[in-house]
């Protein structure tokens, strides 16, 4: 090329040449392999609870609450020590845990008295047991005379806290301030306090916990045990903070007032509480829990008899007992088919099967076993059951590999009986909780029945949150402790 008024001349100092076929061969590759790589990362990074799972919740939302049925209400807490009797042994629920109480001290938790607590003249047990009422003060602890939503209910370190109804864990959080170790359930379909003739959904809150037993999105059933009381949070003695919100509530748990709000009033945390601050709010997005509670304790629902009579196995208008009955024959009739025996008898109970059910938990095989008790055959000769708690089992036995990683880690649970031996088919009528007793870790599933053991041996998954040790321990129906896992480079 030649630019001829510029008295140059211009050439290229080397031609570009084509890639061989080689060169391109490897160049594919490379960007194969690297892409391959990367669908490996996202697929592994998605494989799991924190995975696909919540991918998919995000976007098709949260569970169904269709399927879950109001069945009523019940205390979060069942028993508390009669005060009085106990401190004339010496008891102190400042000291002592709820485990230290004599079982004839403990009485059931008091009638709430809304008249009576706001006149707190000391004469009555149950100005003992709720320390604070609804909208409350520190002062005074009298209903109405501040802005504290919720009640507190005294209560010794390790007492047992229930869900008041069937619904799902909405929330779990392990706070060193505020509210504490808590935790917030759903409950759908709840007839309207403020609507008759109207469902709605409430949040009910548990604070100050010390053991959390249950994980977000697992369904409750009403009267299940999902933790233990403490003193952790905000809080200057054990109790328990119990809150009922509703579901127009901004968010949950609901509190009337910020630390912004508070300093901008030139009040404390505790100033602004007994001064009121935006009690009405609180009135607005929150219930007297107590109250909501003891108005459903004695709910009837409305059932609908069912034409296929296999859902009975879920049927939320059976008591837990009549529940626990069923599933224990159950286990008794598949035990006496392996060794050609049969079983007549079948547990009768005179109210109809209810249609709409929490999704249970149950198997298929046991469904099945149910059914065929309800129409086992009055020929047969029939054999006594014995049902007992805990038939056959005399303790557990955790077993690990000893070594803590950052991986998930499999955890074997062993039903022995009294000579060490296991037990191949263990009946035991509480559930089983597995929580760490030292150190934190997530722990998949965190719930067993005597179902999950197979041939004797149930396993749960353990994630360490960062811990060089970590403890294994078990709750409910029977409690043992594991070896150490540590953690080593």
């Amino acid at each position: 090329m030649t630019f001829s008024r510029l008295g140059f001349r211009v050439r290229d100092v080397y031609k570009l040449k084509k890639p061989g076929v080689l060169k391109l061969a490897r160049q594919r590759l490379s960007f194969l392999i690297a892409s391959l790589s990367l669908f490996a990362f996202v697929i592994g990074n998605m494989v799991g609870q924190h995975g696909w799972y919540a991918f998919w919740k995000s976007v098709l939302g949260k569970e169904d609450d269709s399927m879950i049925a109001f069945a009523g209400m019940i205390s979060p807490i069942q028993k508390v020590p009669d005060y009085t009797k106990w401190a004339m042994y010496g008891g102190d629920p400042d000291q002592h845990t709820y485990r230290m109480v004599p079982q004839d001290l403990l009485i059931p938790l008091p009638v709430y008295n809304e008249k009576e607590l706001r006149m707190r003249t000391g004469a009555s047990v149950a100005e003992a047991v709720f320390s604070i009422g609804n909208l409350g003060d520190y002062k005074t602890g009298a209903d109405n005379a501040g802005s504290h939503v919720g009640v507190d209910i005294r209560t010794p370190v390790g007492t047992p806290v229930v869900s008041i109804g069937n619904g799902v864990v909405e929330k779990t959080a392990l706070l060193e301030n505020g509210y504490g170790h808590y935790i917030v359930i759903r409950h759908p379909n709840v007839p309207d306090p403020d609507a008759p003739g109207k469902t709605t959904t409430l949040y009910s809150i548990y604070g100050h916990m010390d053991q959390i037993l249950v994980i977000e999105g697992q369904i409750v059933h009403k009267g299940e045990q999902i933790g233990t009381s403490g003193q952790t949070g905000f809080a200057t003695g054990p109790h328990l903070h119990f809150q009922v919100d509703k579901d127009s509530a901004p968010y949950h748990p609901y509190w009337p007032f910020t630390s912004g709000e508070a300093a901008e009033a030139k009040m404390s945390f505790t100033q602004a509480i007994n001064a009121g601050l935006n009690q009405d709010r609180a009135e607005l997005y929150t219930l007297s829990p107590m109250l909501v509670v003891q108005k459903f304790e004695k709910f009837t629902p409305v059932t609908i008899v069912a034409s296929n009579s296999k859902s009975a196995d879920t049927d939320l208008s059976l008591s837990r007992a009549e529940r626990s009955k069923l599933i224990r024959e159950a286990r008794i009739r598949a035990r006496l088919a392996k060794s050609g025996r049969t079983l007549t008898a079948s547990v009768q109970t005179d109210r109809p099967v209810q249609a709409t059910t929490v999704a249970g938990s149950i198997s298929p095989d046991v469904k099945e076993q149910i059914s065929n008790i309800k129409t086992a055959s009055v020929e047969e000769p029939a054999l006594p059951i014995v049902l007992g708690s805990n038939t056959d089992v005399d303790h557990l036995r955790i077993e690990h590999s000893g070594k803590l990683s950052r991986n998930w880690q499999r955890v074997s649970i062993f039903a022995e009986d009294k000579n060490g031996e296991t037990v191949k088919n263990p009946l035991f009528g509480k559930r089983l909780y597995i929580v760490p007793e030292f150190g934190e870790a997530e722990i998949r599933p965190g719930e067993l029945s005597s179902f999950d053991f197979i041939n004797g041996v149930a396993t749960v998954n353990v994630l360490s949150r960062g811990n060089k040790t970590l403890f294994i321990a078990t709750r409910g129906a029977f409690e043992a402790v594991s070896p150490p896992m540590v953690y080593k480079r």
